[in-house]
């Protein structure tokens, strides 16, 4: 006889069957089917990063430089809707995507540690951490500057993007807001940079000293003392002389400009910037500075009465003993320069005179026009020009007239200011006369009578650094003077 159908315990038997395999089969179908999205929200996010890493690509072709923020990209993408809170260029121009979304929905990356997206990436070196590190902070700096108008009093406030390795760097921010690191490590290394002397990490380079003074200049339109009196340095155009071409200069005038350095551990002053010769006649532009106070030592300018700077007793001196015992770094911050040694039968003249026969040929018979060395004196016109646009006139017009009794006002200079009651040499000689050499007098005016060579007055010692002389810090001013950097 044939069955018909199932049993009672059959159907049941099938039923628990059919139970147990949903408990298993159900979720796991809802995994693949889930599995399956997450993998095709990945690739939108892959698809979306080579995009954006094409239009940087496009963007460097066209504008040959990398964009400063991703708004500047015209990124073709035609895929699901990928929206990443935070976007950037690393150092290497590749493209690290962060809290990706997919139609509103949180995209992680598994394979990553931090769970971001990194797109051209390669494995980076401990040292590219702290680079990476380093540019965060800067750019951090930079933003907070931009929003605030002032750097911050703790850069541990500051927000930076994410790295997937500790990096931990004693910090200094400069006054200009670039970043110095040192002592830095990568997890537990420590990591030195082989790229710097001093095995530190170095970010925003130290800014070059005279980029960073002459974009605090004035303009040349700008030909009234208390017009532009924000302590910095004035412009001066000059026509050509017998021994240079026409040149602009910028100096400092009046007595309280924001031009005080340290060098050699002492207090120095900045004349200005100015385009001079080096040793092989290459013209470029440097600062030169004075001594701010006159050395304890009163000396001749010449023991054997002579005019001649470059056999000069004192010539010898600055170059010879006083150049070597000051520091290593100041040595290395002190360049070979032109001097040029053009005298005058006569010390009545203002500063655009002086100028004029300081780079002439009129000298004594015999004697050097120009000097090329480390260590001088200052011009008559360093001194003359602190008076120009209208600080004082008769000091400006003519140095042989400048003292009270004149009507003038010496003090109203800096270098007077700080050298009161202090005779001293200048490196001008006298052209008619074989032992007579310049000098700013205690008065304050700019004589030559007497003067003979073999005196002991106050000395200045006067130099021009190299050009790629930095500012490290500082502002200048009396309390807070200039520091000098060659890294």
């Amino acid at each position: 006889m044939k069955r018909k159908g199932f049993t009672l315990i059959e159907l049941i038997a099938v039923l628990i069957i059919l139970s147990i395999l949903s408990l298993v089969v159900v979720p796991l179908m809802l995994n693949i089917i889930r599995n399956a999205k997450n993998s095709a929200n990945k690739r939108s996010v892959d698809g979306y990063g080579r995009a954006v890493d094409l239009a940087i690509a496009n963007y460097l072709v066209e504008h040959l430089t990398y964009p400063e923020s991703f708004d500047k990209l015209e990124i073709e993408y035609s895929g699901s809707k990928v929206e990443c809170k935070t976007s950037r260029i690393n150092p290497d121009e590749t493209v690290y995507l962060t809290e990706c979304k997919v139609n509103g929905k949180l995209v992680k990356d598994d394979k990553e540690k931090d769970g971001y997206y990194h797109y051209g990436i390669l494995k980076m070196t401990n040292q590219e951490y702290v680079d990476t590190y380093g540019k965060n902070l800067e750019d951090a700096l930079k933003a907070y500057h931009d929003e605030q108008n002032e750097y911050p009093s703790d850069y541990t406030t500051l927000t930076l993007p994410p790295l997937d390795k500790e990096v931990a760097c004693d910090v200094k921010i400069n006054y200009d807001g670039t970043v110095y690191l040192t002592n830095c490590k990568v997890g537990t290394e420590e990591v030195l940079d082989e790229n710097n002397d001093d095995g530190y990490y170095h970010y925003g380079e130290f800014i070059n000293a005279v980029k960073y003074l002459l974009k605090k200049t004035n303009s040349k339109s700008v030909t009234n003392y208390a017009d532009g009196n924000t302590h910095e340095m004035y412009t001066f155009e000059h026509p050509a002389t017998e021994q240079t071409g026409a040149l602009i200069d910028y100096r400092y005038i009046g007595n309280n400009p924001y031009n005080y350095v340290t060098f050699n551990n002492e207090l120095w002053r900045i004349i200005g910037v100015f385009t001079v010769e080096d040793e092989n006649g290459k013209q470029e532009q440097r600062i030169k500075i004075v001594r701010n106070e006159k050395l304890s030592s009163n000396m001749a300018w010449d023991s054997n009465n002579i005019n001649e700077w470059s056999s000069a007793t004192l010539n010898s001196y600055l170059n010879g003993e006083y150049y070597n015992g000051i520091d290593d770094t100041s040595k290395n911050m002190t360049a070979d320069t032109k001097y040029y040694l053009g005298g005058s039968n006569t010390s009545v003249g203002g500063a655009e005179t002086y100028y004029t026969w300081e780079r002439g040929t009129t000298v004594y018979s015999g004697r050097s026009k120009n000097w090329t060395g480390k260590i001088a004196l200052m011009y008559p016109s360093d001194y003359t020009y602190t008076y120009a646009l209208g600080v004082d006139n008769i000091c400006y017009t003519n140095g042989d007239n400048c003292y009270s009794s004149q009507g003038a006002a010496p003090t109203n200079g800096w270098i007077y200011t700080t050298n009161s009651n202090s005779f001293h040499w200048l490196l001008t000689s006298f052209s008619d006369n074989d032992s007579f050499a310049f000098s700013m007098t205690r008065s304050g005016n700019v004589g030559y009578t007497g003067n003979y060579v073999y005196i002991s007055v106050g000395i200045r010692p006067t130099l021009y650094l190299s050009s790629s002389v930095k500012i490290s810090s500082g502002t200048g001013k009396s309390d807070d003077p200039y520091q000098l950097s060659m890294n």
